[in-house]
């Protein structure tokens, strides 16, 4: 499998401070006795770093024709695929977001033009 290419959408802002300093203050959480807090204190440490503790999901892109020959192209991450096409029978762009599972399903968040259409209600309430 060829190595994965990361292309970042924007660049990184600025640390509150340094990686250097973050190393410190970890070594220190470590060595002062570290007790049931530290793996909190560690994770503010990473954020202020701008490193925050969070699982990252692999995102595999590949473009490819449909049967009558036009582009398309589909986005996979674990079991989410996005495919971007042109409708058959216009001019209009055509998406379709699939999931293989509940957990999945529920882990998609869809925004058009800053409005969220999916999750409808993204706190969970039944409320409009």
């Amino acid at each position: 499998m060829p190595e994965p290419t990361v292309t970042p959408l924007r660049t990184r802002a600025a640390a509150g401070y340094t990686d250097t300093a973050a190393l410190n203050d970890i070594h220190t959480i470590l060595t002062a006795d570290p007790g049931e807090e530290a793996l909190a204190d560690i994770a503010q440490v990473l954020t202020r770093a701008g490193r925050p503790l969070v699982a990252v999901r692999d995102i595999e892109i590949t473009t490819t024709e449909t049967a009558l020959g036009w582009p398309a192209v589909c986005a996979r991450a674990g079991d989410i695929s996005v495919l971007i096409r042109q409708a058959p029978a216009s001019t209009a762009l055509l998406i379709e977001i699939t999931t293989t599972s509940a957990v999945e399903h529920d882990a998609v968040t869809i925004v058009l033009d800053g409005g969220i259409l999916h999750p409808a209600h993204p706190d969970g309430s039944d409320a409009a």
